[in-house]
């Protein structure tokens, strides 16, 4: 009788165990999946800042005297369209890595709220405040490029307009004032993108289990 007790209690004391042990393997498990997110986006903000290189470029090669301007327009506008698509791909990346990332936070809250020793608690609390600056600084920087790309490419596509109504010397040197925003606009924005970037990267290599400590 005593035996077959204590088989039962054993028995019920792993069924018990079995959330604790769960959750203590998924927390790792979704730091993992947040920080290959996190390595996604900045991948996708490399992409882009590249192809904002050379869309200014092939925009700018248009003043230049030499070369044919029909195949000089080609490349601009096949340009834009690539960074436009790009950014678009990049939004619906930092979506998701913007949910993945709200979702390990509020699910390292939880595990701070039922932990008991009072060492542990307020070590986790420090290590949720240490994330907090990098994750502000790739919202406000990925925000502060947003900003700038709306207007950014709306002026891309009126040059893109625009040219291919006037596609000589003179419809150039109309262009010439919008041509030079874009260029300081698209610098601007090429900065806030590296600043997303070494968030997203710092971020990224925090929350990596099995990074090594300070």
């Amino acid at each position: 009788m005593l035996a077959r007790f204590t088989k039962a209690a054993l028995v019920a004391l792993m069924i018990l165990a079995l959330p604790v042990a769960a959750m203590a393997a998924a927390a790792p498990d979704k730091a993992e999946k947040v920080a290959a997110k996190m390595l996604d986006l900045d991948k996708a903000i490399t992409t882009i800042s590249t192809q904002l290189d050379v869309t200014l470029n092939s925009m700018n090669a248009l003043a230049e005297p030499n070369g044919d301007l029909t195949a000089k327009y080609k490349a601009f506008t096949d340009n834009t369209a690539k960074l436009d698509k790009m950014a678009a791909k990049a939004k619906s990346t930092s979506q998701t890595a913007a949910s993945q990332r709200e979702e390990y936070l509020k699910q390292m809250q939880a595990a701070a709220a039922e932990i008991q020793n009072p060492d542990l608690k307020a070590n986790l609390e420090k290590r949720k405040a240490e994330l907090s600056p990098k994750i502000e600084q790739i919202k406000t920087s990925l925000g502060s490029a947003r900003d700038i790309y709306g207007p950014f490419m709306q002026d891309l596509k009126d040059l893109s307009l625009f040219l291919g109504n006037q596609l000589n010397a003179n419809g150039v040197a109309s262009a010439s004032t919008l041509m030079a925003k874009c260029t300081t606009d698209g610098g601007k924005m090429k900065a806030e993108l590296a600043s997303a970037s070494e968030g997203v990267k710092s971020l990224a290599a925090a929350i990596q289990p099995g990074a090594p400590a300070k």
